[in-house]
Protein backbone atom coordinates (compact mmCIF):
# COMPACT_ATOMS: atom_id res chain seq x y z
CA UNK A 1 0.00 0.00 0.00
CA UNK A 2 1.17 3.46 -0.83
CA UNK A 3 -0.11 6.99 -0.19
CA UNK A 4 0.43 9.06 -3.30
CA UNK A 5 -1.03 11.78 -5.50
CA UNK A 6 -2.65 10.46 -8.64
CA UNK A 7 -2.04 12.93 -11.51
CA UNK A 8 -4.85 14.72 -13.31
CA UNK A 9 -6.24 12.99 -16.42
CA UNK A 10 -8.22 14.07 -19.46
CA UNK A 11 -10.75 11.30 -20.04
CA UNK A 12 -13.48 10.15 -22.34
CA UNK A 13 -16.12 8.69 -20.03
CA UNK A 14 -19.62 7.42 -19.56
CA UNK A 15 -21.68 7.55 -16.37
CA UNK A 16 -24.62 5.52 -15.13
CA UNK A 17 -26.44 4.53 -11.98
CA UNK A 18 -25.43 1.05 -10.83
CA UNK A 19 -25.37 -1.43 -7.97
CA UNK A 20 -22.42 -3.64 -7.07
CA UNK A 21 -24.28 -6.62 -8.49
CA UNK A 22 -24.64 -4.84 -11.86
CA UNK A 23 -20.92 -4.33 -12.44
CA UNK A 24 -20.32 -7.65 -14.21
CA UNK A 25 -22.84 -6.69 -16.90
CA UNK A 26 -20.81 -3.55 -17.72
CA UNK A 27 -17.46 -5.33 -17.97
CA UNK A 28 -16.28 -5.25 -21.56
CA UNK A 29 -19.35 -3.66 -23.14
CA UNK A 30 -19.00 -0.13 -21.78
CA UNK A 31 -15.25 0.02 -22.41
CA UNK A 32 -15.65 -1.41 -25.91
CA UNK A 33 -17.97 1.49 -26.76
CA UNK A 34 -15.46 4.01 -25.38
CA UNK A 35 -12.67 2.49 -27.49
CA UNK A 36 -14.89 2.82 -30.58
CA UNK A 37 -15.31 6.53 -29.88
CA UNK A 38 -11.56 6.90 -29.38
CA UNK A 39 -10.92 5.30 -32.78
CA UNK A 40 -13.64 7.32 -34.54
CA UNK A 41 -12.29 10.58 -33.08
CA UNK A 42 -8.66 9.71 -33.81
CA UNK A 43 -7.68 10.11 -30.16
CA UNK A 44 -4.81 8.40 -28.38
CA UNK A 45 -5.51 6.23 -25.34
CA UNK A 46 -2.81 7.11 -22.82
CA UNK A 47 -3.59 4.84 -19.87
CA UNK A 48 -5.68 1.92 -18.63
CA UNK A 49 -9.43 2.02 -18.10
CA UNK A 50 -10.61 3.47 -14.79
CA UNK A 51 -13.85 2.81 -12.98
CA UNK A 52 -14.87 5.50 -10.47
CA UNK A 53 -17.51 4.70 -7.86
CA UNK A 54 -19.29 7.71 -6.31
CA UNK A 55 -21.65 7.08 -3.39
CA UNK A 56 -20.74 3.40 -3.04
CA UNK A 57 -20.99 1.98 0.48
CA UNK A 58 -20.15 -1.70 -0.02
CA UNK A 59 -23.75 -2.89 0.24
CA UNK A 60 -24.98 -4.82 -2.82
CA UNK A 61 -28.32 -3.02 -3.20
CA UNK A 62 -27.15 0.59 -2.82
CA UNK A 63 -27.35 2.61 -6.04
CA UNK A 64 -24.30 4.72 -6.84
CA UNK A 65 -22.81 6.57 -9.79
CA UNK A 66 -20.38 4.57 -11.89
CA UNK A 67 -18.06 6.41 -14.25
CA UNK A 68 -16.02 4.35 -16.67
CA UNK A 69 -13.19 6.43 -18.11
CA UNK A 70 -10.33 6.15 -20.60
CA UNK A 71 -7.45 8.63 -20.36
CA UNK A 72 -7.01 10.22 -23.80
CA UNK A 73 -4.96 12.77 -25.70
CA UNK A 74 -6.01 14.67 -28.80
CA UNK A 75 -8.34 17.34 -30.11
CA UNK A 76 -11.70 17.00 -28.41
CA UNK A 77 -14.68 17.91 -30.63
CA UNK A 78 -16.77 20.65 -29.02
CA UNK A 79 -20.01 18.76 -29.72
CA UNK A 80 -18.79 15.89 -27.56
CA UNK A 81 -17.58 17.91 -24.57
CA UNK A 82 -20.19 16.37 -22.20
CA UNK A 83 -18.36 13.03 -22.62
CA UNK A 84 -14.93 14.46 -21.83
CA UNK A 85 -13.61 15.92 -18.61
CA UNK A 86 -10.47 16.47 -16.66
CA UNK A 87 -10.26 14.45 -13.48
CA UNK A 88 -8.19 16.56 -11.09
CA UNK A 89 -5.15 15.17 -9.29
CA UNK A 90 -6.12 13.53 -6.02
CA UNK A 91 -4.35 12.16 -2.97
CA UNK A 92 -5.07 8.48 -2.40
CA UNK A 93 -4.18 5.22 -0.77
CA UNK A 94 -3.18 2.92 -3.62
CA UNK A 95 -2.89 -0.86 -3.57
CA UNK A 96 -2.13 -3.32 -6.34
CA UNK A 97 -4.43 -6.35 -6.26
CA UNK A 98 -3.52 -9.45 -8.26
CA UNK A 99 -6.10 -12.15 -8.83
CA UNK A 100 -9.77 -12.73 -9.60
CA UNK A 101 -12.15 -9.87 -8.92
CA UNK A 102 -14.18 -12.09 -6.60
CA UNK A 103 -11.42 -11.63 -4.01
CA UNK A 104 -11.01 -7.87 -4.32
CA UNK A 105 -13.27 -7.12 -1.33
CA UNK A 106 -10.60 -8.51 1.02
CA UNK A 107 -8.07 -6.02 -0.40
CA UNK A 108 -10.53 -3.18 0.24
CA UNK A 109 -10.91 -4.44 3.82
CA UNK A 110 -7.12 -4.33 4.32
CA UNK A 111 -7.03 -0.80 2.91
CA UNK A 112 -9.87 0.38 5.13
CA UNK A 113 -8.09 -1.11 8.16
CA UNK A 114 -4.92 0.79 7.17
CA UNK A 115 -6.93 4.01 6.88
CA UNK A 116 -8.47 3.45 10.32
CA UNK A 117 -5.20 2.49 12.03
CA UNK A 118 -3.41 5.53 10.62
CA UNK A 119 -6.33 7.91 11.27
CA UNK A 120 -6.54 8.94 7.61
CA UNK A 121 -9.63 10.73 6.27
CA UNK A 122 -11.31 9.63 3.06
CA UNK A 123 -12.65 12.11 0.48
CA UNK A 124 -15.28 9.92 -1.21
CA UNK A 125 -13.27 8.87 -4.26
CA UNK A 126 -13.10 5.14 -4.91
CA UNK A 127 -11.55 3.98 -8.16
CA UNK A 128 -10.08 0.95 -9.83
CA UNK A 129 -7.58 0.96 -12.66
CA UNK A 130 -7.51 -2.27 -14.63
CA UNK A 131 -3.85 -2.84 -15.47
CA UNK A 132 -4.28 -6.36 -16.86
CA UNK A 133 -7.54 -8.15 -17.61
CA UNK A 134 -7.59 -11.88 -18.35
CA UNK A 135 -11.07 -13.32 -17.90
CA UNK A 136 -9.89 -16.73 -19.14
CA UNK A 137 -7.21 -16.84 -16.42
CA UNK A 138 -8.49 -14.56 -13.63
CA UNK A 139 -5.50 -15.29 -11.37
CA UNK A 140 -3.47 -13.18 -13.85
CA UNK A 141 -5.62 -10.07 -13.46
CA UNK A 142 -4.00 -6.94 -12.00
CA UNK A 143 -6.10 -4.11 -10.57
CA UNK A 144 -4.91 -0.93 -8.88
CA UNK A 145 -7.34 0.18 -6.17
CA UNK A 146 -7.43 3.87 -5.29
CA UNK A 147 -9.19 5.27 -2.22
CA UNK A 148 -9.19 9.06 -2.12
CA UNK A 149 -7.78 10.80 0.95
CA UNK A 150 -8.17 14.33 2.29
Amino acid sequence: MLIRTHPFMNVLYTARQARLGDLQSYAGTVVRDLYRYVADLDLLVCGPQYWFYYGVDGRPDTKFTLEVALPVEGKIPTALLPYFKQIPAFRCLSSRYEGPWEGIAQEYEKMMQHIKENQLRMNGIYAESFLHIDTDHPDNQITEILIGLC
